[in-house]
């Protein structure tokens, strides 16, 4: 099995389909809601996601295309990680504090996270479905490149800081 088999490049091929189909249901979404007399500032959030999100499909796709090899790999293994990590930092973070709320470490706080209801439980769910599947996937495509294309660690730590920066950017600037 060589560097650029099939098995080594399923999780970035895996991770542009899933995170296509994921852009296809919320720009249909936002179509539905514009064509309803939605103002697209009030569809803003979804079209900066799908926006960003599309950058990481080209990301994913740069990493077992031919084409991708005219990038850097410094680049594509730093945002390989950075997806990854802003895809991570909030289901992992959830997972963690409905955690300790179940374990009696930690009182509910008032913030959708520690949302113990149905409701809460459903979002969980979806939180992990839209951000933490690709997160993961995202996560194993980096693996992947980066035993093919070896590249210094701290790219790779720069991508995954620039990924929880970027994350916090956005809660910030969503509110």
């Amino acid at each position: 099995m060589g560097p650029d088999s099939d098995a080594r490049r399923w999780p970035a091929l895996v991770a542009a389909w899933y995170v296509t189909a994921f852009c296809a249901v919320a720009g249909g979404a936002v179509v539905w809601n514009m064509a309803t007399g939605s103002p697209l500032r009030d569809n803003a959030v979804v079209v900066l996601a799908l926006v960003l999100r599309g950058l990481t499909v080209l990301l994913a796709l740069a990493a077992v295309q031919r084409w991708g090899r005219r990038l850097p790999d410094w680049t594509v293994l730093a945002g390989l990680c950075g997806a990854a990590a802003v895809q991570l930092l909030y289901p992992v973070a959830e997972t963690v504090v409905k955690t300790l709320i179940l374990t009696g470490l930690m009182d509910p706080i008032d913030k959708g996270i520690s949302n113990m209801s149905g409701e809460g439980w459903f979002n969980f769910g979806a939180t992990w479905l839209v951000w933490g599947v690709p997160g993961v996937l995202f996560a194993l495509a980096a693996r992947d490149f980066g035993r093919r294309r070896p590249v210094r660690a701290g790219w790779v730590a720069f991508g995954l800081v620039a990924g929880a920066a970027l994350l916090a950017g956005l809660g910030a600037a969503i509110g």
